[in-house]
């Protein structure tokens, strides 16, 4: 989508699209953004203004501002999911399962990330703008700011800064540009699942990255409150997909005796959900009919043909056909709300 200038953004509509973390739950929204692509016979990155993600919806994202069609994203998340969440019977035994080292070795989710984006820089892209969330728990220099000093932070990539623009003084471009596949790579890095990302911009600056879904699962508030700086006095349409409603209990008579071991895994994924259901009442009370949230249960019923195992490394064959059931389903009850939405894209 052409870029609007902020001088003449007063008054136009700016459509923002926002993508939730969910590791292989990528799925379900990658399968929303082909049904729209199919319905608008358009690209994605035509579409929207501004494409913010989170985790594996930051991969996502990162994919679609580099001018991939989501069918091609979605056959990624189907044909190599099971790549990315695989580890070796060494790799059990050493680590544990998880209690002495990351899960999984980022091995094989660079390996995919690679042909997928290869060597291109976040200044190059051009077809949108594009915000990726990650926490930085090193930062290449302490930041001061207002006498509180930082030296880990939630961090920001930005296309617009990458490219030298809305920089603050005393900040240059390079400062903010990283080659999209590092991006990818430090927004999913989800902690005991892969190990940290360290990622370098252009001017040589280390940082040490971690998933940024740590903070903002659903990045939708981050992309509007970035837009509404980048384009002062225009009207904003957010479209924002979800990877699926967590429905696991936790139940309080065995989490009442927890400690740290038994509550390291459950309480992650209380804080990304916690976190996308938040949002999602923050952005509806913002702009009310403007924001279109696409989000489904993810069911409790194994016997369920759409019911989907919720842990974000569930790559097996069978909830692979379970999320893309789940998804042909979604589309199916919800298809006047996707006609609403293309109908304004």
């Amino acid at each position: 989508m052409p870029q609007i200038d902020p001088v003449s953004a007063p008054g136009q509509e700016i459509k923002i699209l926002s993508i939730d973390g969910g590791g292989i739950r990528g799925i379900f929204p990658a399968r929303i953004l082909q049904e729209i692509e199919q319905r608008t016979s358009k690209p994605i990155a035509a579409l929207f203004h501004l494409v913010a993600g989170t985790s594996t919806g930051g991969i996502i994202a990162c994919g679609l501002a580099n001018n991939m069609k989501a069918e091609a994203l979605l056959n990624l998340y189907v044909q190599d999911g099971g790549e990315i969440f695989s580890r070796s019977f060494w790799q059990r035994i050493t680590n544990l399962g998880g209690l002495n080292g990351p899960k999984y070795s980022a091995d094989n989710l660079e390996k995919v990330l690679l042909p997928l984006l290869q060597d291109v820089a976040l200044k190059d892209v051009t077809s949108t703008e594009l915000l990726i969330p990650t926490y930085a728990i090193e930062l290449s220099k302490p930041i001061d700011s207002d006498g509180v000093q930082s030296t880990r932070m939630p961090m920001f990539f930005k296309s617009w800064k990458a490219r030298g623009q809305g920089l603050n003084q005393g900040q240059q471009a390079d400062d903010y540009n990283f080659r999209l596949r590092d991006i990818a790579r430090a927004t999913s890095a989800a902690p005991t699942y892969f190990p940290p990302a360290q990622v370098y911009n252009s001017s040589g600056d280390a940082f040490g990255a971690v998933d940024g879904g740590v903070f903002a699962n659903n990045p939708s508030l981050c992309a509007l409150a970035a837009a509404y700086q980048m384009y002062p006095g225009a009207k904003f349409t957010l479209v924002s997909l979800g990877t699926g409603s967590l429905e696991r209990p936790v139940p309080y008579a065995h989490a009442r005796g927890w400690g740290t071991l038994q509550w390291l895994h459950p309480i992650l994924s209380v804080l990304m959900d916690g976190n996308a259901d938040t949002v999602t009442y923050q952005c509806d009370q913002v702009l009310g009919a403007r924001h279109f949230r696409f989000e489904t249960t993810l069911g409790t019923d194994p016997s369920s043909p759409i019911a989907v195992n919720e842990d974000f490394d569930d790559a097996s064959p069978d909830n692979i056909a379970r999320l893309e059931r789940l998804a042909a389903a979604f589309i199916s009850a919800n298809d006047k709300k996707i006609d609403q939405v293309c109908a304004l894209l």
